[in-house]
């Protein structure tokens, strides 16, 4: 009795230790598979999001772009439409109020503007005044047509204080002198302001306002201009 009594038990020990090394052999298999390299061609690494090329703009007309934000016009000027850039830009927003509506027969209006510009690569250059400049030159290319009659006088750089690194930023103003048939506008006064970002790219403020174009709207484009800020 005591014989049998003793070799159950052995026998039973003696089948969990052969459950026992298999689970082990099975456990370093599957180890062995999780260490070993994936086999088959090599992957190319995910691709990288696609830089922003848009402004995003709040309800309260606060528009950001990287690092750089700042808020639109208030009244007398409208915001809000959507608006085609200008050639030399990859995105724009923009705001006006007309000045001289209906001026001639052809039913024309006379109107300032205001707002901000994504800078195409083609403009930039390593100078922030050259870039500037070029800024400035081609806004006067687009903003006027041959009909406007379209002369600069006394244009020149700096001149504009903003709240941000003196060395991101470079201004240009002159007045765009205009003969237009009915118009009372002598002349519109443009400010270019480039502020450039870290990644390198570069937004531009300005401001397109007619001579005679009132105070309310000129503290409003000073006012908006006052609110660039680089900031993440």
């Amino acid at each position: 009795m005591n014989e049998r009594a003793v070799r159950l038990p052995v026998a039973v020990l003696a089948i969990l230790a052969t459950v026992v090394v298999a689970l082990l052999a099975v456990g370093l298999v599957v180890r062995a598979d999780a260490d070993r390299l994936p086999v088959g061609p090599p992957r190319d690494p995910p691709a990288a999001p696609p830089e922003a090329s848009t402004f995003t703009v709040d309800e309260d007309r606060t528009v950001r772009f990287q690092e750089f934000s700042m808020t639109l016009a208030g009244a007398p000027y409208g915001c809000g439409d959507a608006q085609t850039p200008p050639q030399g830009f990859t995105a724009y927003e923009a705001c006006s109020f007309e000045v001289h509506p209906n001026f001639d027969a052809s039913g024309a209006d006379w109107s300032a503007v205001t707002g901000v510009l994504l800078v195409d690569d083609p403009l930039v250059s390593a100078d922030l005044g050259t870039t500037t400049k070029a800024v400035f030159d081609t806004l006067v290319d687009q903003l006027y047509s041959a009909e406007d009659n379209p002369s600069l006088s006394k244009v020149a750089a700096g001149g504009v204080q903003l709240p941000v690194p003196a060395d991101r930023f470079g201004s240009r103003l002159g007045n765009v002198d205009v003969r237009k048939k009915g118009l009372d506008t002598p002349y519109d006064r443009l400010v270019v302001v480039v502020v450039r970002l870290e990644s390198g790219r570069h937004v531009a403020f300005f401001s397109d306002y007619p001579h005679d174009g009132g105070k309310a709207g000129v503290q409003a484009v000073t006012t908006s201009l006052n609110t660039i800020s680089l900031r993440r």
